[in-house]
Parts: structure tokens; C-alpha cells; sequence
């Protein structure tokens, strides 16, 4: 995971630090909805171990970037949530604060472009419905994927993506849930 971290701080740097990249960028915004598979917990509770397991859950995310043609970075914000599984009114929710960095891989004379996609940020862990008496958990995170964009109409662009979400452990009285989430996504990216 901490490779993970580095090599997604590194990326982050080099595409955000380059001033004459932004000047050249075109600003966009974009929203997407998806599908969450969220990994099983590994739970740590008094030096008891066991497994919890969650339902298909969904994702909420909205974003404002930069895109140089080649390169986009974007600050976003996303939500989602999982059911714990077999427990009805126990929840699993996830608001995440995250800097993303895309290096679009262009095919000619194609309205398809395939990317790649890192990005790094904070993530507040809520469990409701369990009684803990901590609110939530803010722990670091990051997110790998790969996606395609499709070209629908002039600076509107239709995506299409699937990323791994990893965050350190989250814990609430002294009990620790490790976190990882797999996420297929769809969204519209409009150019301004």
C-alpha cells in the first residue's frame, strides 16, 4: 500500500506541478455514478480477528480539473456505501476527498480515448447503525484504474472506468477494519 501511496504522491507532483501545463489546460467538470464491490474487513477487536463481509453497494462522484490533451488532474469528491452483509440497517459509508491524475493514451482519428488513472486523499469511514461511539475515521487513501472516454458531442465526453480504492485501517473504539473497494463507474466529463 505505501508503494502504492508513493508512486501516486510522485505522479500527482509532477502533473500539478507544471505551470506551463496549466496555462494550456482546458477546465472541466464531471460527475459519475457506479457500482461498489467493497473487499471484506479484515477486523481487529481485541485481539479477536474475523472477516465482515458487505453487500453491492454504489458510488457518487464529482470532480473539476484540467485537461492538457494529453494529462488531466482533478480534485474530487465521492461518496459511497455498502450494506454490511446479512444486517439490516448496518452500513458501511465512505466520503472521500481525492487529487487524481489521468494520462489519456490517444488513439488517431478515434472518438475513443483509453487512460490510466491514479489519484491520492483522505477518506472519512462511517459505520451506522453499529453503536460505536466514535462518529467516523479519517484515513489516508489512494485509487488506481483504467478507463476509456467516448467523444458524444463537442467537449462533452461520456466515461467509462474501473478503479481500486485502498485506505489505511479505519478504527472505531479501538477496533480496526482494513478497506478496499473495487468500483465500475459511468459518468459525463463537460470541457468549460
Amino acid at each position: 500500500m505505501m508503494k502504492m501511496m508513493r508512486t501516486a504522491i510522485a505522479g500527482a507532483m509532477i502533473l500539478m506541478g507544471s505551470a506551463a501545463m496549466a496555462e494550456a489546460a482546458t477546465p472541466y467538470i464531471s460527475g459519475s455514478v457506479g457500482l461498489v464491490f467493497r473487499g471484506d474487513s479484515d477486523v481487529e477487536d481485541g485481539g479477536v480477528s474475523y472477516y465482515q463481509s458487505y453487500d453491492t453497494g454504489y458510488a457518487l462522484t464529482g470532480a473539476v480539473g484540467l485537461d492538457t490533451g494529453k494529462m488531466r488532474f482533478e480534485g474530487e469528491i465521492g461518496y459511497q456505501q455498502n450494506g454490511i452483509e446479512d444486517a439490516d440497517d448496518l452500513d458501511m459509508s465512505i466520503t472521500t476527498y481525492m487529487a487524481n491524475g489521468y494520462i489519456d493514451l490517444g488513439v488517431p482519428a478515434s472518438p475513443i480515448t483509453p487512460y490510466l488513472t491514479a489519484g491520492i486523499g483522505l477518506a472519512d469511514v462511517r459505520y451506522e447503525g453499529v453503536g460505536f461511539s466514535d462518529d467516523s475515521s479519517t484515513v489516508l487513501a489512494g485509487q488506481i484504474g483504467v478507463g476509456a472516454g467516448f467523444s458524444i458531442a463537442p467537449m462533452v465526453t461520456l466515461d467509462a472506468k474501473y478503479r481500486y480504492m485502498i485506505a489505511d485501517d479505519a478504527e472505531f473504539d479501538d477496533v480496526k477494519f482494513s478497506i478496499d473497494s473495487h468500483n465500475v463507474m459511468l459518468g459525463l466529463r463537460v470541457g468549460l
